[in-house]
């Protein structure tokens, strides 16, 4: 036991460049914005947020618990806009890295409120987005490419710049978490050998996701049956993908499953699996942000140094390109 209260120590102690946390942060945020943008645009502040008395559908007066800001505020249409309001503030400051904890903070406390006025709205990927913007709320993610990180450093990207760890390893779990549970619940027939590996075209062909009609659909069906095979079994393998950024950490360690992940580059094919994954099905599926959701968190699987070398490459490839 005493080997190990070191070891539980340091690792919730280590420090690095928020360089990694500070693009989930912009990501995030621009998803979040993308999706507030959307319901306005669509003029469904009022109808989804607002009370009964002005159009609004959720009836938040009406419930045993009434939400906060109709304890405050009263019933006018002008609620719904103030609360919806709080919510992008915080994710406009979220993305500029503008006061970046207190940001995020005004955001959680703004969707939460959001979520009780009208609870139907709330979907899975705003549980899992709210989990993420609490973790960057008690990071430093501000430090990178946002103001914080200028008023404190005096420049975007301040090479000295280090925060804590922990909140980077907890946006992996929760990526392990969501792949590996949704592998554990398909469960049903369409996603074996016994069911012909058909759910993925069943879901194609529902219409409340459905982007394709069946004409085109039904050619493709030897494709969407290899799909759901592979799309199931990479979800399957998430422990693995776990496990893999593990031994990507400790590659000075022996062990030949740990050298053979790390010369296969096992964390990069599982994540470019993803990435394959989640364009695929916002082609093809009528899934909202999720897919985007779920890809803004990506940035967390890398080092901040590996990032660094990534966008190292990518600045070096851009001004090396002849100008025409």
């Amino acid at each position: 036991m005493k080997g190990l209260w070191p070891w539980w120590v340091e690792i919730w102690d280590r420090r690095e460049h928020p360089r990694s946390l500070g693009m989930v942060r912009i990501l995030v945020a621009l998803v979040v914005l993308w999706d507030l943008a959307t319901t306005w645009s669509m003029g469904l502040v009022v109808p989804l947020f607002g009370a009964d008395g002005v159009g609004g559908i959720g009836d938040p007066l009406g419930r045993d618990v009434i939400p906060e800001i109709y304890r405050w505020l009263p019933a006018e249409a002008s609620t719904a806009w103030i609360v919806f309001g709080a919510a992008g503030l915080g994710a406009l400051g979220l993305l500029l890295g503008c006061f970046t904890r207190t940001s995020a903070a005004l955001l959680l406390l703004a969707w939460a409120q959001l979520a009780l006025i009208l609870p139907p709205s709330d979907r899975g990927i705003d549980n899992l987005l709210r989990n993420a913007v609490l973790l960057l709320a008690l990071s430093g993610a501000g430090q990178w490419m946002g103001v914080d990180g200028w008023r404190r450093h005096g420049c975007a990207s301040a090479p000295g710049a280090r925060i804590a760890s922990w909140p980077r390893f907890l946006l992996i779990v929760q990526i392990f978490i969501l792949y590996f549970t949704a592998g554990m619940h398909k469960v049903a027939l369409s996603w074996t050998p016994m069911g012909g590996w058909s759910a993925l075209y069943i879901a194609m062909r529902d219409p409340a996701f459905a982007r394709f009609g069946p004409e085109i659909l039904d050619p493709l069906y030897r494709l969407t049956q290899a799909a759901t095979a592979l799309s199931w079994t990479w979800e399957w393998l998430a422990p693995l993908f776990l496990y893999a950024i593990h031994c990507r950490d400790t590659r000075h360690r022996p062990g030949r499953l740990r050298g053979w992940l790390n010369r296969v580059g096992f964390v990069w094919l599982y994540l470019g699996m993803g990435l394959i994954f989640h364009l695929g099905t916002h082609v093809t599926l009528r899934l909202g942000i999720f897919p985007f959701a779920v890809l803004a968190l990506y940035p967390a699987v890398a080092h901040p140094d590996e990032l660094a070398a990534v966008l190292g490459r990518l600045a070096t490839r851009v001004r090396s390109r002849p100008v025409v």
